[in-house]
Parts: structure tokens; sequence; C-alpha cells
């Protein structure tokens, strides 16, 4: 399967039936197979051609559900192949979201998110954010959405979170640091969504859970695609929780279905929540 956070991210809109195009670095025969695979689902992509090949992770599944993630590091990327990239991101008509997911390669600045940021807040385009080591400068940076899990939201404010109202006050951090939206993944608990006026949890039922690679990832699509066709934001973050959980019930890396995603909808849980 082509794997990687923001791909999964456009794999998961186009089951939406959502125009997406999915970008970022491929190379070798390893990134003509991406690229093979992505449009057989449907998926539009934009890549900037690197000279080394992109990594192959495997993750080894049992029967009991225990997972192993074997993942190398990736290729270095060259200086003129990340600008190549960075033109490329804003060669394309503006879109609803502009995604920034996953790590760096080596070779990337270290404040190339902050820089990707700027530079679409200046043609007034949002971006939502999924990443971990540099979350702490991008929300800094500007960033509009951050959709961290309960790890990352940890170390994004520097204490620990045991419970809902944790939760909700490391989400105020984030927001009185210039986020507009705050998305905390939590797993089988489903998900917080807070903005500076609303906050909403969505719960989902309880499933057999598979295989939860992607599960994060569908929840962000899931909550862009509907904010993009006009939905409140308790109702995109609905419906991102039942990407969610429709992920964690599929097999290794197959992502959700728009057929279970439907069936999931009318049970999640929505309430609001008070600061």
């Amino acid at each position: 399967a082509a794997g990687g956070k923001g791909i999964n991210v456009s794999r998961v809109a186009a089951r939406l039936e959502h125009p997406t195009v999915a970008m970022g670095f491929a190379g070798g025969r390893p990134g003509d197979e991406i690229e093979d695979l992505l449009h057989a689902e449907q998926v539009r992509t934009w890549f900037t051609r690197q000279r080394y090949p992109t990594r192959s992770n495997v993750i080894v599944h049992d029967d009991e559900g225990k997972q192993i993630r074997i993942s190398s590091p990736g290729a270095e990327v060259h200086l003129e192949e990340v600008e190549a990239l960075e033109v490329n991101i804003f060669d394309l008509r503006i879109p609803d979201f502009l995604v920034l997911s996953g790590s760096l390669l080596k070779g990337m600045p270290e404040d190339f998110y902050v820089r990707v940021i700027d530079s679409a807040a200046k043609q007034g385009i949002k971006v939502a954010v999924d990443v971990d080591k540099e979350l702490a400068e991008i929300v800094a940076a500007g960033a509009y959405l951050i959709k961290p899990n309960k790890y990352e939201l940890e170390r994004l404010v520097n204490a620990e979170i045991h419970n809902e109202r944790d939760v909700l006050n490391a989400a105020k951090k984030a927001l009185d640091s210039g986020v507009q939206v705050v998305i905390a993944s939590l797993g089988r608990e489903g998900a917080i969504l807070a903005r500076e006026d609303e906050v909403w949890k969505a719960t989902p039922p309880v499933v057999d859970v598979d295989s939860a690679v992607g599960s994060g990832d569908s929840l962000l699509a899931g909550a862009l695609v509907s904010r993009a066709q006009g939905s409140s934001w308790a109702e995109a973050l609905r419906l991102g929780v039942a990407c969610g959980t429709a992920t964690a019930m599929t097999p290794g890396t197959e992502l959700c279905h728009a057929a279970l995603i439907m069936k999931i909808l009318p049970q999640i849980k929505l309430e609001p929540l008070a600061w």
C-alpha cells in the first residue's frame, strides 16, 4: 500500500469523494509504485522527484493484533529538491486546507514547516498540521489547526495528561499561542475539538480493532473534508471520529471505506464541553 501520514489523508479524502492532491517526495521505483497505487485509488499526485529511492516500511501483524513495525530512516534529500518541493506546494490553486504531516527527511532544514506555514499565511491558506517533533515551533508560527494525540499534546505543553480536564487545559494553551483549532486524538475514547468559543467531544462505539495504522490520519481527513464541504466543526469532528474508527476496524494499512464510515457515523456520541 502507498503509505505515509499525508498520503493517508489524501486516500481517505478520495474515499469520501472529495478532491485531494498528495504531495511530497518520490524517488526511484518505490516512488513510481506509490504514484501507481494512489492513481488506482483515484488520488491525484503532485510529487517532487528525488534522486534516491523512497523508503519502504514493513508492518508485521499477528493473529492477536500485535504489530512489529520495521521503518527505514528514508533517503537524504538535497537542497535543490527541497526548494523544488516548496515551489510545487504553491503551484496548485489555493486549497481549502494544506495538510502538513509526518517527520522531515534528513537534509531538510529544521524550519521547513515553519517556512511553508509563513508562505501559506501570505496567500490566505489554512494549514492543518499533524507532526510531533516540530509541533511547538509550528504552533508559534501560526498553524490554523493541529491534531496531536495525547502524547504529542503532553510534549507540547510540557505537562502530563490524565483526564478530560487536562486535555482542555492543554488545548487552551495551544489556542492562546495562536492556533485556531485543536483536535486532540484520544484513541478508543474518541477525540476532543477545541476552539476559542466551542468545545466538542466525539466518542465512538466499542468496536473490534484490527489495526490502528492510519486511524489518526483518517480522523484528520474526515474532519477536514466535512469542514471543507460546509459542515459545522461539531459535525466535522463526528465524521472524523467515524473515519478513524472505521480505519481501526480494517486490517493492516487498508484504511476506512465509505460504507463502513456511514454505518458508524450515527453511532458517534457528540457532546459539547465547557471550558
